[in-house]
């Protein structure tokens, strides 16, 4: 892909060409009665970040241990 290419075409993302490594949580902020959370993931066709925000639409218990062994401690 040429840059000319890469500033023009549209980000499309796809979640076949994108994992949980990809991605690093930006910013998380209330907005419309609800939680937001932006991400930053690379575009999967030229590579170049992009930020996508999502809209926290359910929460549940996760069957998981605490701490998780890849995350870094947010109060250090």
């Amino acid at each position: 892909m040429t840059v000319n290419e890469a500033e023009t075409h549209e980000h499309e993302l796809d979640a076949e060409y994108l994992s949980a490594a990809d991605l690093t949580v930006f910013e998380i902020y209330p907005a419309d009665d609800s939680l937001r959370i932006d991400l930053v993931v690379p575009c999967p066709t030229c590579s170049e970040p992009l930020r996508v925000t999502t809209r926290v639409t359910a929460v549940a218990e996760a069957d998981i241990e605490l701490p998780l062994d890849d995350a870094a401690d947010p109060y250090d």
